[in-house]
């Protein structure tokens, strides 16, 4: 048996498209779903509420509700922690030799691979699964190799990649609960890295929302990273992806690429369900227009820094 287990956010549309394209190779989708962000804010069950969109998969849903969630004396990634490890109780019927599939709803596996992958399988490995990484838009692709996954990259690899989907049998889950397969070095005995492991399409989806800042913002907000949560800041963030750059001001550097055959045959084939997650093609004078309102802002703010600090100096 193959279970892909899933912590879902508010996903709707990615987690319609990583079923459409997992749905022949797994036997169960566990969805795991809490009631609390990870800073500790209340958020409605979106899964539950549009449970009827996924009515073509109920036989294989086992749906994971998080009610109690830890609220006092533990930090967002504690809380973050607690609540994927629920995913265990999708899986109380697991044997040893079970196939266990884990990783956050937009990190998708690539089933051809995985084909392969279920083929040459060995109970006593922990497979990670190296993904393209695209942000906000389906084809903005990181390129540079700088922004990695908790995991970090197997030693010696040139073109670094996200490890994000982890696969292994239910009898390797680590002791402390399923989130920490995330943890497994790259130099644990039991790791193995698959090449062209899948997709992972970061701050997309999302309850409908198809103002891109919006969706940035509500991660972000649920992340309770509040450095970044300012419609200045995600205005911009969506013109710096745009031009090339992280939406959060790293050393990585994204490129608009093309729909094409190395993308899911159901995204190609049903692509107009999302042209909105699809990034249009920008002139190199948009790109300069766009690079120097960017300027342009920052200069102003410094000035208006620098104009506060001598005003207070006085």
């Amino acid at each position: 048996m193959v279970f892909d287990c899933i912590p879902f956010f508010n996903e709707l549309d990615i987690l319609k498209l990583r079923m459409q394209i997992m749905a022949p190779y797994v036997d169960f989708f566990v969805i795991e779903e809490a009631s609390v962000t990870f800073s500790g804010e209340p958020k409605r069950m979106i899964f539950a509420e549009n449970r009827q969109l996924f009515a073509e998969y109920e036989g294989k849903i086992r749906y994971v509700p998080v009610e109690n969630s830890p609220m006092e004396g533990v930090t967002t990634h504690e809380r973050d922690k607690f609540q994927k490890n629920q995913l265990i109780r999708g899986l109380f019927d697991c044997k040893p030799e079970d196939i266990i599939i884990f990783s956050d709803v937009d990190e998708i596996p690539n089933p051809n691979t995985l084909t392969k992958l279920m083929e040459r399988f060995e109970s006593g490995k922990v497979y990670h699964l190296a993904q393209r990484m695209f942000y906000c838009f389906l084809n903005m692709e990181e390129v540079s190799g700088n922004l990695l996954s908790i995991t970090g990259e197997f030693p010696g690899v040139e073109k670094r990649q996200w490890l994000g989907t982890k696969i292994c049998s239910f009898s390797e889950l680590p002791g402390e609960g399923i989130v920490y397969l995330r943890e497994v070095s790259p130099e644990d005995e039991r790791s193995v890295r698959v090449a062209d492991g899948g997709w992972h399409f970061g701050y997309m989806g999302g309850d409908g929302e198809r103002d891109v800042a919006k969706r940035i913002g509500v991660k972000v907000q649920a992340a309770a990273h509040s450095e970044y949560n300012s419609k200045r800041y995600l205005n911009e963030a969506v013109d710096r992806l745009l031009c090339g750059e992280d939406i959060f001001d790293r050393d990585a550097k994204f490129v608009r690429v093309e729909i094409d055959e190395s993308f899911p045959a159901y995204l190609r084939a049903h692509r107009e369900e999302y042209d909105f997650l699809i990034a249009p093609e920008i002139s190199p004078a948009g790109i300069l227009w766009k690079r120097m309102k960017l300027a342009a802002k920052q200069w102003l703010r410094r000035a208006h820094g620098m104009a506060a600090r001598v005003l207070r100096s006085h």
